[in-house]
């Protein structure tokens, strides 16, 4: 331990310098004789379902549309619909306090897809989606080749360097890498064995 910095456990030293307070209730208590507020944790989220619904109707090739029979045998008619995108956005930002997006990116296929990704990384951070969403994406090769930074949290508590803490570093104990291999993992030996025609990903 070092000016504070159990390096030995991660829950008790945030790399970055950055904690977070998402998953805290106001409530809850670390002290003498403190106690945690029980908290439900949901199986899927409606935010994530609104922007999967967006997401899904951004993708639709602009004119094209397609009919699907509902469990009442009724049919219903799927499109790039915009007045549905805002529908679905809309509720997610405004519930979050922030203004609904322009026109303007509601118009254009790729600047929604650009506020929508960045909609999914702030709207659902630290909720184990984001592996997924970059490599769905095949955005992974970009982000998860970015070196991980943060604060730096090597400075001293002296008056002249507690101002460096604002810095920021790049994390150089925690390096990133990415291959394109690993949009797909390797499928394991035992299952290799007892299938015959199975053939292994490529670059595994």
């Amino acid at each position: 331990q070092t000016d504070g910095k159990l390096y030995n456990n991660a829950d008790k030293f945030p790399v970055t310098g950055i904690g977070m307070k998402k998953y805290y209730n106001p409530e809850d208590f670390r002290g003498t004789g403190g106690y945690v507020v029980t908290k439900f944790e949901p199986a899927i989220r409606y935010a994530d379902v609104l922007l999967w619904y967006a997401e899904a109707l951004n993708e639709i090739t602009s004119g094209k549309s397609y009919s699907f029979p509902t469990h009442k045998g009724e049919e219903i008619e799927v499109k790039r619909d915009v007045v549905q995108m805002r529908y679905a956005m809309k509720r997610v930002r405004i519930r979050a306090g922030v203004p609904d997006l322009a026109n303007n990116i509601y118009n254009d296929a790729d600047a929604f897809r650009r506020a929508l990704k960045k909609e999914r990384q702030i709207e659902i951070f630290a909720e184990a989606k984001r592996y997924y969403d970059l490599r769905r994406w095949k955005d992974a090769m970009v982000e998860e080749n970015i070196p991980l930074t943060g604060c730096n949290v090597e400075m001293t508590n002296s008056d002249a360097q507690k101002q460096e803490f604002y810095k920021e570093t790049v994390v150089s104990s925690y390096p990133k890498i990415f291959l394109e291999k690993m949009y797909l993992w390797p499928i394991p030996q035992y299952e290799m064995t007892r299938n015959k025609r199975l053939t292994q990903n490529p670059g595994w």
